[in-house]
């Protein structure tokens, strides 16, 4: 009897097992499903906004690197370049007007010139990088490390055919040598206006070298804003690190700039991890947590986004909008009505580098544009175009109305300006266009204006000129330039 009791009860057990086990194993089954969802959908979250990060840094890097590009063509597509360098070479005017002009003018550092051969001609290194690796290898080296650049270039120019003033040919890479990083360029020289031909149908190519200061991985992740920022070769990246190609080293080997990517849905995952394993049963609440990390994830990727479109259409150091905002703008403003364009650069800007440095120009600068920014209009646009050239947009002003302006904003620019280590007095020149009709382009109105300013300045500081009239963007004629105010500082 007692065995029988024993078989009974085993018996009850396997039923028993045989009744619930299935329901327990489905039951273990679709909490493992469940807690599975969120890490799938944790990581596709972070996935995506890894990859919308890696999308932005590159379109950043190309924008500030094609903005350095741009203002190479001050130099480059220009008449007088053509004459002096490739019909006759003239070394005393290609070292004045090129090499001096460019590195005591930008943060290029070294300057050369190949002719229609590709065989070097000129070249200038700035005195205070000559010790540093990447440049004491001498002229030779550097250049043959651009030849690449400079074949590139060669079939760029191959099918160019520019109608009126062209557009730049050029081509940058970054090139890494031990901890020097440095912005390498090779940018055809071209006529504007065509009153200078080239002998053959090659032209001579500029090659310039701007040290990006510090590190790379200092000067890009604190530019965007980037999580331990590193730069390596690809090989040494770990998976899970973002990464963007940036450079290469003297070897041709490809150099990343890597950082870590932010995880915002997994970090909220794994610390509410304790109490999802506590209160495993409770599927609603795992729900709830997995909403509230989407939520979250997706505000966050937003701001995030903000931020970085934010940093690819302003200028980094001023604030104000960058050269990419400004023909939409333009060609917003125009079709409302009347428009008036006015161009700027600062006297005395160069002689406050020169003798105080690059940090009291980049000081120097931010109040420039708190000036600016105080004394124009709600209504009107303020555009930072490089260097110390600033652009505004004015619209419903007449002609008068905006020279007036032109001359308050010279006045208050040439007021002494007291900076952290010393005090300055600058000024800034004027060329203003008036738009009359949505028909007139960005290109052709920037163009007479800036032509009007290039008149400013013979003038004397703080000169304002005005265009009276432009030709279309094709014609080699200069605008009629009319002087309004003299020097005022």
């Amino acid at each position: 009897m007692s065995s029988c009791f024993k078989v009974s009860r085993s018996a009850m057990r396997f039923i028993h097992f045989r009744l619930v086990g299935p329901a327990v194993i489905a039951l273990a089954f679709l909490i493992a499903g469940m807690a599975t969802i969120p890490y799938y959908a944790v990581a596709r979250v972070d996935a995506t906004l890894r990859e919308r990060q890696e999308t932005l840094v590159q379109r950043n890097i190309a924008l500030w690197v094609n903005d350095l590009e741009f203002s190479l063509s001050a130099w480059t597509i220009w008449d007088e370049s053509i004459a002096k360098i490739d019909n006759s070479f003239d070394f005393e005017w290609t070292d004045r007007n090129i090499g001096a002009s460019l590195i005591g003018t930008s943060r290029t550092r070294f300057v050369a010139i190949v002719d229609q051969s590709d065989k070097l001609i000129y070249w200038r290194t700035e005195d205070s990088v000559k010790s540093r690796g990447f440049f004491e290898r001498g002229a030779d080296a550097i250049v043959a490390d651009a030849s690449v650049l400079v074949n590139e270039v060669r079939s760029k120019e191959a099918g160019h055919t520019p109608k009126g003033i062209p557009d730049p040919v050029k081509i940058s890479r970054i090139e890494v040598l031990g901890d020097d990083a440095v912005l390498m360029t090779a940018t055809l020289f071209q006529p504007d206006f065509g009153t200078a031909k080239l002998k053959v149908d090659r032209a001579p190519i500029l090659i310039t070298a701007m040290p990006i200061t510090g590190s790379l991985q200092d000067f890009f992740g604190t530019r965007f804003l980037l999580d331990d920022a590193r730069v390596s070769p690809l090989t040494q990246v770990a998976p899970e690190r973002a990464r963007v190609e940036i450079a290469v080293d003297p070897a041709g080997d490809i150099e990343v700039l890597s950082w870590r990517p932010p995880t915002p849905a997994a970090d909220i995952l794994y610390q509410s991890l304790p109490l999802i394993i506590t209160v495993g049963i409770a599927l609603l609440a795992a729900g709830f947590f997995t909403l509230r990390i989407s939520r979250r994830a997706a505000r966050m990727l937003v701001a995030r986004e903000r931020q970085m479109r934010h940093a690819a259409t302003h200028d980094f150091l001023t604030g104000l909008a960058n050269r990419s905002l400004l023909q939409p703008t333009f060609a917003r403003l125009a079709e409302k009505g009347p428009l008036v364009v006015a161009c700027l650069d600062l006297d005395g800007f160069k002689a406050v580098n020169d003798t105080h440095g690059h940090a009291m120009g980049d000081e120097l600068l931010k109040v420039v544009a708190s000036r600016l920014q105080a004394g124009t209009r709600d209504a009107d646009r303020l555009f930072r175009l490089g260097g110390d050239e600033f652009a505004i947009l004015m619209p419903g002003r007449t002609v008068e109305q905006a020279d007036k302006a032109c001359r308050d904003l010279s006045k208050s620019l040439s007021r002494t300006i007291g900076l952290s280590r010393c005090e300055v007095a600058i000024a800034a020149s004027f060329g203003v266009k008036s738009v009359g009709s949505a028909e007139t382009t960005c290109d052709a109105a920037i163009g007479a204006a800036d032509a009007a300013l290039y008149h400013a300045k013979s003038f004397g500081r703080g000169s304002v000129v005005i265009a009276d009239g432009m030709g279309n963007a094709s014609s080699a004629a200069r605008p009629r330039l009319k002087p309004v105010v003299a020097a005022s500082a």
